[in-house]
Protein backbone atom coordinates (compact mmCIF):
# COMPACT_ATOMS: atom_id res chain seq x y z
CA UNK A 1 0.00 0.00 0.00
CA UNK A 2 2.83 2.39 0.84
CA UNK A 3 4.40 1.76 -2.57
CA UNK A 4 1.09 2.44 -4.32
CA UNK A 5 0.66 5.68 -2.39
CA UNK A 6 4.17 6.76 -3.36
CA UNK A 7 3.50 6.02 -7.03
CA UNK A 8 0.18 7.90 -6.91
CA UNK A 9 1.88 10.81 -5.16
CA UNK A 10 4.61 11.02 -7.81
CA UNK A 11 2.04 10.96 -10.59
CA UNK A 12 -0.01 13.72 -8.99
CA UNK A 13 3.06 15.87 -8.49
CA UNK A 14 4.14 15.24 -12.07
CA UNK A 15 0.72 16.21 -13.39
CA UNK A 16 0.74 19.40 -11.32
CA UNK A 17 4.19 20.33 -12.63
CA UNK A 18 3.05 19.84 -16.23
CA UNK A 19 -0.14 21.84 -15.65
CA UNK A 20 1.81 24.61 -13.93
CA UNK A 21 4.29 24.76 -16.82
CA UNK A 22 1.48 25.09 -19.36
CA UNK A 23 -0.19 27.84 -17.35
CA UNK A 24 3.13 29.66 -17.00
CA UNK A 25 3.65 29.38 -20.77
CA UNK A 26 0.25 30.96 -21.46
CA UNK A 27 0.70 33.73 -18.89
CA UNK A 28 4.18 34.55 -20.18
CA UNK A 29 2.81 34.86 -23.71
CA UNK A 30 -0.09 37.05 -22.61
CA UNK A 31 2.19 39.33 -20.58
CA UNK A 32 4.62 39.76 -23.46
CA UNK A 33 7.47 38.06 -21.62
CA UNK A 34 7.53 35.54 -24.47
CA UNK A 35 7.17 37.52 -27.72
CA UNK A 36 4.63 36.20 -30.22
CA UNK A 37 7.25 36.34 -32.97
CA UNK A 38 9.23 33.57 -31.21
CA UNK A 39 6.81 31.74 -28.90
CA UNK A 40 3.15 31.28 -29.84
CA UNK A 41 0.58 31.04 -27.08
CA UNK A 42 0.05 27.68 -25.43
CA UNK A 43 -3.65 27.67 -26.32
CA UNK A 44 -2.86 28.49 -29.96
CA UNK A 45 -0.28 25.71 -30.12
CA UNK A 46 -2.59 23.08 -28.73
CA UNK A 47 -5.39 24.37 -30.96
CA UNK A 48 -3.14 23.78 -33.97
CA UNK A 49 -2.35 20.34 -32.59
CA UNK A 50 -6.05 19.50 -32.41
CA UNK A 51 -6.44 20.61 -36.01
CA UNK A 52 -3.53 18.36 -36.98
CA UNK A 53 -5.33 15.39 -35.43
CA UNK A 54 -8.23 16.05 -37.79
CA UNK A 55 -6.02 16.07 -40.89
CA UNK A 56 -5.72 12.69 -42.69
CA UNK A 57 -2.41 13.80 -44.23
CA UNK A 58 -0.94 14.15 -40.74
CA UNK A 59 -1.84 10.57 -39.85
CA UNK A 60 -0.39 9.37 -43.15
CA UNK A 61 2.91 11.04 -42.28
CA UNK A 62 2.73 9.66 -38.77
CA UNK A 63 2.21 6.14 -40.13
CA UNK A 64 5.29 6.50 -42.34
CA UNK A 65 7.41 7.57 -39.39
CA UNK A 66 6.19 4.77 -37.13
CA UNK A 67 6.55 2.15 -39.86
CA UNK A 68 10.19 3.01 -40.54
CA UNK A 69 10.89 3.10 -36.81
CA UNK A 70 9.31 -0.28 -36.08
CA UNK A 71 10.89 -2.01 -39.07
CA UNK A 72 14.31 -0.64 -38.13
CA UNK A 73 13.99 -1.74 -34.49
CA UNK A 74 12.90 -5.25 -35.48
CA UNK A 75 15.80 -5.65 -37.91
CA UNK A 76 18.25 -4.32 -35.31
CA UNK A 77 16.93 -6.79 -32.72
CA UNK A 78 16.99 -9.74 -35.11
CA UNK A 79 20.61 -8.99 -35.95
CA UNK A 80 21.83 -7.64 -32.63
CA UNK A 81 20.64 -10.40 -30.29
CA UNK A 82 22.40 -13.37 -31.94
CA UNK A 83 25.55 -11.35 -32.59
CA UNK A 84 25.58 -10.25 -28.96
CA UNK A 85 25.04 -13.83 -27.79
CA UNK A 86 28.01 -15.04 -29.82
CA UNK A 87 30.29 -12.18 -28.77
CA UNK A 88 29.33 -12.63 -25.14
CA UNK A 89 29.97 -16.35 -25.27
CA UNK A 90 33.26 -16.34 -27.22
CA UNK A 91 35.78 -14.25 -25.30
CA UNK A 92 38.27 -14.14 -28.18
CA UNK A 93 35.70 -12.63 -30.55
CA UNK A 94 34.55 -10.17 -27.91
CA UNK A 95 38.05 -8.91 -27.15
CA UNK A 96 39.24 -8.82 -30.77
CA UNK A 97 36.20 -6.90 -32.02
CA UNK A 98 35.97 -4.30 -29.25
CA UNK A 99 38.13 -1.72 -31.05
CA UNK A 100 36.09 -1.92 -34.24
CA UNK A 101 32.79 -1.87 -32.35
CA UNK A 102 33.82 1.11 -30.24
CA UNK A 103 34.88 2.99 -33.38
CA UNK A 104 31.65 2.32 -35.28
CA UNK A 105 29.22 2.92 -32.44
CA UNK A 106 30.78 6.28 -31.52
CA UNK A 107 30.07 7.66 -35.00
CA UNK A 108 26.92 9.78 -34.56
CA UNK A 109 24.15 8.23 -36.61
CA UNK A 110 22.96 11.70 -37.64
CA UNK A 111 26.38 12.30 -39.21
CA UNK A 112 25.82 9.51 -41.74
CA UNK A 113 22.46 10.87 -42.95
CA UNK A 114 24.04 12.70 -45.94
CA UNK A 115 25.85 9.51 -47.01
CA UNK A 116 22.79 7.28 -46.65
CA UNK A 117 20.62 9.86 -48.41
CA UNK A 118 23.14 9.99 -51.26
CA UNK A 119 23.00 6.22 -51.61
CA UNK A 120 19.28 5.58 -51.14
CA UNK A 121 17.60 8.95 -51.61
CA UNK A 122 14.82 10.39 -49.44
CA UNK A 123 13.07 7.05 -49.10
CA UNK A 124 11.70 4.67 -46.50
CA UNK A 125 14.78 2.49 -47.00
CA UNK A 126 17.05 5.37 -46.00
CA UNK A 127 15.16 5.87 -42.75
CA UNK A 128 15.13 2.16 -41.92
CA UNK A 129 18.88 1.81 -42.51
CA UNK A 130 19.58 4.78 -40.28
CA UNK A 131 17.37 3.41 -37.51
CA UNK A 132 19.05 0.00 -37.79
CA UNK A 133 22.49 1.59 -37.59
CA UNK A 134 21.66 3.54 -34.45
CA UNK A 135 19.60 0.83 -32.71
CA UNK A 136 21.86 -2.14 -33.43
CA UNK A 137 24.69 -1.21 -31.07
CA UNK A 138 22.78 -0.90 -27.76
CA UNK A 139 20.94 -4.17 -28.41
CA UNK A 140 24.06 -6.07 -29.42
CA UNK A 141 26.27 -4.73 -26.63
CA UNK A 142 23.70 -5.13 -23.86
CA UNK A 143 23.08 -8.72 -24.96
CA UNK A 144 26.82 -9.41 -24.91
CA UNK A 145 27.13 -7.84 -21.45
CA UNK A 146 24.28 -10.00 -20.18
CA UNK A 147 25.78 -13.21 -21.54
CA UNK A 148 29.19 -12.39 -20.08
CA UNK A 149 27.59 -11.66 -16.72
CA UNK A 150 26.01 -15.12 -16.52
CA UNK A 151 26.70 -16.85 -13.21
CA UNK A 152 29.54 -19.34 -13.62
CA UNK A 153 27.76 -21.75 -11.29
CA UNK A 154 24.84 -21.88 -13.71
CA UNK A 155 27.17 -22.55 -16.61
CA UNK A 156 28.95 -25.30 -14.68
CA UNK A 157 25.60 -26.84 -13.76
CA UNK A 158 24.45 -26.80 -17.39
CA UNK A 159 27.73 -28.38 -18.44
CA UNK A 160 27.47 -31.08 -15.78
CA UNK A 161 23.97 -31.96 -16.97
CA UNK A 162 25.25 -32.26 -20.53
CA UNK A 163 23.09 -29.53 -22.03
CA UNK A 164 23.80 -28.76 -25.66
CA UNK A 165 24.86 -25.32 -26.81
CA UNK A 166 21.36 -24.41 -27.99
CA UNK A 167 19.70 -25.58 -24.80
CA UNK A 168 22.28 -23.75 -22.71
CA UNK A 169 21.63 -20.60 -24.71
CA UNK A 170 17.87 -21.00 -24.28
CA UNK A 171 17.65 -21.95 -20.61
CA UNK A 172 20.74 -20.30 -19.11
CA UNK A 173 22.20 -17.54 -21.27
CA UNK A 174 18.94 -16.02 -22.53
CA UNK A 175 17.33 -15.57 -19.06
CA UNK A 176 20.60 -14.12 -17.76
CA UNK A 177 20.88 -11.66 -20.64
CA UNK A 178 17.16 -10.72 -20.70
CA UNK A 179 17.38 -7.78 -18.23
CA UNK A 180 20.29 -6.37 -20.21
CA UNK A 181 18.46 -6.95 -23.49
CA UNK A 182 15.37 -5.14 -22.22
CA UNK A 183 17.56 -2.17 -21.30
CA UNK A 184 19.14 -2.25 -24.74
CA UNK A 185 15.73 -2.40 -26.41
CA UNK A 186 14.50 0.61 -24.44
CA UNK A 187 17.58 2.61 -25.40
CA UNK A 188 17.37 1.52 -29.02
CA UNK A 189 13.65 2.30 -29.29
CA UNK A 190 14.12 5.90 -28.13
CA UNK A 191 17.25 6.38 -30.24
CA UNK A 192 15.53 4.83 -33.25
CA UNK A 193 12.54 7.17 -32.95
CA UNK A 194 14.83 10.19 -32.77
CA UNK A 195 16.77 8.99 -35.80
CA UNK A 196 13.63 8.30 -37.82
CA UNK A 197 12.40 11.85 -37.24
CA UNK A 198 15.87 13.36 -37.71
CA UNK A 199 16.27 11.60 -41.05
CA UNK A 200 12.96 13.12 -42.15
CA UNK A 201 14.05 16.60 -41.10
CA UNK A 202 17.59 16.47 -42.48
CA UNK A 203 17.11 13.98 -45.31
CA UNK A 204 13.67 15.18 -46.50
CA UNK A 205 12.21 11.68 -46.22
CA UNK A 206 8.40 11.57 -45.89
CA UNK A 207 7.06 11.64 -42.33
CA UNK A 208 6.18 14.00 -39.50
CA UNK A 209 9.79 15.23 -39.41
CA UNK A 210 9.50 16.49 -42.98
CA UNK A 211 6.15 18.10 -42.15
CA UNK A 212 7.82 19.86 -39.22
CA UNK A 213 10.63 21.11 -41.43
CA UNK A 214 8.16 22.37 -44.06
CA UNK A 215 6.12 24.20 -41.42
CA UNK A 216 9.28 25.84 -40.09
CA UNK A 217 10.58 26.93 -43.50
CA UNK A 218 7.10 28.19 -44.40
CA UNK A 219 7.03 30.46 -41.35
CA UNK A 220 4.08 28.66 -39.72
CA UNK A 221 5.35 29.17 -36.18
CA UNK A 222 2.29 27.88 -34.33
CA UNK A 223 2.13 24.77 -36.51
CA UNK A 224 5.86 24.19 -35.97
CA UNK A 225 5.39 24.26 -32.20
CA UNK A 226 2.42 21.93 -32.53
CA UNK A 227 4.62 19.38 -34.27
CA UNK A 228 7.31 19.80 -31.62
CA UNK A 229 4.78 19.23 -28.85
CA UNK A 230 3.40 16.17 -30.60
CA UNK A 231 6.85 14.66 -31.06
CA UNK A 232 7.55 15.26 -27.38
CA UNK A 233 4.29 13.59 -26.40
CA UNK A 234 5.11 10.70 -28.73
CA UNK A 235 8.45 10.22 -27.00
CA UNK A 236 6.78 10.21 -23.59
CA UNK A 237 4.23 7.62 -24.75
CA UNK A 238 6.97 5.41 -26.19
CA UNK A 239 8.99 5.57 -22.98
CA UNK A 240 5.91 4.89 -20.84
CA UNK A 241 4.88 1.94 -22.99
CA UNK A 242 8.37 0.45 -22.97
CA UNK A 243 8.51 0.81 -19.21
CA UNK A 244 5.25 -1.10 -18.85
CA UNK A 245 6.41 -3.81 -21.23
CA UNK A 246 9.76 -4.19 -19.50
CA UNK A 247 8.08 -4.53 -16.11
CA UNK A 248 5.78 -7.20 -17.51
CA UNK A 249 8.65 -9.12 -19.11
CA UNK A 250 10.85 -8.85 -16.02
CA UNK A 251 8.14 -9.48 -13.43
CA UNK A 252 10.37 -12.16 -11.92
CA UNK A 253 13.40 -9.89 -11.58
CA UNK A 254 14.29 -8.74 -8.00
CA UNK A 255 14.31 -5.04 -8.96
CA UNK A 256 10.73 -5.22 -10.27
CA UNK A 257 9.48 -7.28 -7.35
CA UNK A 258 11.03 -4.83 -4.86
CA UNK A 259 9.27 -1.89 -6.49
CA UNK A 260 5.95 -3.70 -6.40
CA UNK A 261 6.28 -4.69 -2.75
Amino acid sequence: MAALRNIAGRRIIGALVVAGSLVAWELASLSGLLPDSIFPRMTSTFGALVELFQDPAFWSSFAQTIASWLIGIVIAAVGGVPVGMVLGRVTFLYNSSRLLIDFLRTIPAVAVIPLITLLFGATMEMKVILVVYGAFWPIMLQTAYGVRDTDRVLMDTARSYGLTGLRTARFVLAPSALPYLVTGMRISAVVGLLLAISSEILGSAPGIGLDLALAQTGGALTLTYAYVVFIGLLGVCVDFGLNKISRSVLFWHPSVREEAS
